[in-house]
């Protein structure tokens, strides 16, 4: 990739003249400009984007930034300018996105990059140091509809989704935030944070996570973090309705490293459901289950169970990340 160059000092004159589609041109001197491309120079009043340098012959893309293309006599000046296009361009330069796999070769200190997924890494002018960070989307509370509100609120704060549940004692109660199912196939990757008090119960019941539902049943499928007495579990439900556990449950020990990571899919014929610690690279949890086992589910979301939190304490979840592909 060429980026945006600086340097001090670029004057110079044309050593020949040039016609207005000529895309070379030769400078009697090319001390104090770049020694590559990019960078923007102006000659009477056109701005040329210089793209590569050899010796004293610079190649150029002509009429830049508004400017026209025109004919330029011998001995004319030549000015390396700085201009709105290349101060925009060196934002680009420093701040890029995309796939992981198109990321630049390293080589421009000071650079960013923020992949689609994965850590952002920054350039050492040698090599690119990953930082602990990652390329967040939140949601948008006004996505989705509530089921079994009761107590519960949610807000849009500080760029999160904050899902907050009083305790309740009795029976569990599932607050959720749901939205229409993309059409299959689809992924949804999603990343939380919670202040998760244990709870007083002796089954494995997910506390917060997402969720599958099937809107004409009420049936809900959760995918969570909780456990016996302890919050340190990956767990898997099957509810009638958010207040009546069904069956279906398992736990599967996972890294109780924040933020949470879990991605849950359908392909079509199968779903699936996988969990991270670094929101790259995730693992399953259970082999893939037919789509239609237990629901059909025809919308997704987040929830948290309001179930009796230890000594009366609210259950917090804070939704970091939602991304559908």
């Amino acid at each position: 990739m060429a980026y945006e160059r600086f340097a001090n000092g670029g004057l110079s004159s044309l050593d020949a003249g040039i016609d207005n589609d000529d895309l070379s041109l030769t400078v009697k001197s090319a001390v104090g400009f770049p020694t590559g491309g990019n960078f923007r120079i102006i000659i009477d009043s056109e701005i040329m984007l210089v793209t590569n340098v050899q010796g004293k012959t610079f190649t150029v893309s002509r009429a830049q930034e508004g400017t026209s293309a025109a004919s330029h006599d011998a001995d004319a000046a030549v000015f390396h300018i700085l201009t709105a296009g290349s101060l925009a361009q060196r934002d680009i330069d420093q701040f890029a996105t995309g796939a992981m796999a198109d990321r630049d070769t390293a080589g421009q200190a000071g650079r960013l990059y923020l992949p689609n997924e994965g850590l952002v890494a920054q350039d050492n002018g040698s090599l690119w140091d990953m930082l602990p960070l990652n390329r967040l989307t939140p949601p948008a509370s006004a996505d989705f509809s509530w089921v079994n509100q009761g107590g519960a609120t949610v807000a849009d704060t500080k760029g999160t989704m904050v899902l907050t549940t009083p305790s309740t004692a009795g029976t569990d109660s599932l607050r959720c935030l749901v939205k229409s199912a993309p059409a299959t196939p689809y992924e949804i990757t999603v990343a939380m944070l919670a202040q998760n008090p244990p709870y007083n119960g002796s089954s494995v019941v997910p506390q917060y996570g997402i969720c599958w539902r099937e809107s004409a049943s009420g049936k809900l499928l959760t995918y969570g973090w909780g456990g016996t007495n302890y919050p340190g579990y990956f767990t898997y439900a099957q509810w009638t309705n958010p207040t009546t556990l069904s069956g279906g449950q398992f736990q599967y020990g996972a890294p109780m490293i924040a933020p949470f990571w879990v991605r849950f899919s359908d392909d079509g014929t199968n779903r699936y459901v996988k969990i991270s610690s670094d929101g790259f690279n995730f693992a399953p949890v259970q082999p893939g289950q037919g789509r239609t086992v237990f629901l059909t589910a025809d919308q997704v979301g987040v929830f948290a169970n309001s179930w009796k939190a230890a000594n009366g304490i609210q259950r917090v979840v804070s939704f970091l990340h939602w991304r559908q592909a």
